[in-house]
């Protein structure tokens, strides 16, 4: 998705299951979507009239250039995954290529973007509001307040999702030990400015080319990008639906309302917090409408939560004297 005063959405999909997911094409911002040249023409009708541009120059994932050749390495890397049963080689590269997807749709835009983002293609199956999204204003507003909570100029910037913060003992992790497995960054949705999108793009392939020759498993995009949120935390700023001191969070019962209210999915809590006034009360009143009970509907109203500083989410978790360490391989220029 890239976003000047409209915006532009990018994804990748290689399944007709999309067209049973018509609620995502009712952003009325712009779209640039990458899918095989059979299911363009599905693409363009379930859209209608909305801004779009459709890329069919891949057929598959595999022939992207930063993946290209590595199906059979990809194979091989399947026969060691955990979760095998769950997962394919082509969903690795699905996944393991959408920082170039982003940074290609950025190169190839009819327009000049302030800030470009990726979303996937099935974040908007459930009911919803959302349509000029995410609202320019609010996108300002959050990266201003990223910057001045991390010090770091806004086009330096990189939003993420968070779902929860490594353990602790990952304080000592060095990028020599590999990605790290576990559930803390969100990659359905991310982005940054047009620089910041090139500097992602390449940072992510570097280490993962590298940690892919040294025989590390490299398929599961978000324990790739967990170690680069290790490395960069201050290039990293996010929301954390669940954070515990979080001011929005007090007075809630979390077992029985939930970490900021009623709000849907955890997982998609950014689609409303990147969301503008109006947009965010149609919801809580979408959300408050499937409620059970009336006090449920008075006390458990949706909140909007603050902006972090990966930084000091890690931090909170390792201890104030923790610092990033110094990753072995070459530094990414900025832009």
């Amino acid at each position: 998705m890239l976003w000047s005063r409209k915006g532009r959405t990018q994804t990748y999909t290689l399944t007709n299951k999309f067209s049973s997911f018509p609620a995502s094409f009712l952003l009325t911002t712009d779209v640039y979507f990458f899918t095989p040249p059979e299911l363009a023409e599905l693409v363009a009708e379930v859209r209608g009239s909305l801004p779009i541009i459709i890329n069919t120059t891949f057929s598959s994932p595999f022939d992207i250039p930063p993946l290209v050749n590595l199906k059979e390495p990809y194979e091989r890397m399947h026969a060691i995954d955990r979760e095998r049963s769950r997962h394919s080689p082509e969903l690795y590269a699905i996944w393991n290529g959408k920082p170039y997807f982003l940074d290609e749709a950025l190169k190839n835009s009819e327009k000049q973007y302030s800030y470009a983002f990726w979303t996937d293609a099935g974040s908007f199956r459930k009911e919803h509001a959302y349509q000029s999204w995410p609202d320019s204003a609010r996108v300002e507003e959050v990266w201003n307040e990223g910057s001045k909570l991390s010090g770091v100029a806004k086009e330096d910037l990189l939003f993420f999702p968070m779902w929860e913060p490594p353990h602790a003992s990952m304080r000592n992790w060095q990028d020599t030990l590999g990605p790290v497995d576990t559930d803390f960054s969100e990659g359905s949705f991310f982005g940054g400015s047009p620089q910041t999108v090139r500097w992602w793009k390449e940072l992510f392939y570097l280490y993962h080319d590298h940690y892919l020759t040294e025989g590390i498993f490299v398929g599961k995009d978000q324990t790739l990008i967990n170690a680069l949120f290790l490395l960069y935390p201050s290039r990293i700023i996010t929301v954390w639906v669940t954070d515990p001191d979080a001011p929005a969070h007090q007075g809630l019962i979390t077992s029985v309302e939930g970490s900021l209210g009623s709000c849907g999915d955890n997982w998609y809590y950014y689609q409303f917090w990147l969301s503008d006034v109006q947009t965010r009360n149609q919801m809580r009143k979408l959300w408050n409408s499937i409620s059970w009970f009336q006090w449920w509907k008075e006390r458990s109203t949706c909140r909007l939560t603050r902006t972090l500083s990966v930084k000091d989410v890690l931090n909170r978790r390792f201890g104030a004297k923790w610092s990033p360490p110094t990753g072995s391989l070459p530094s990414v220029p900025s832009s």
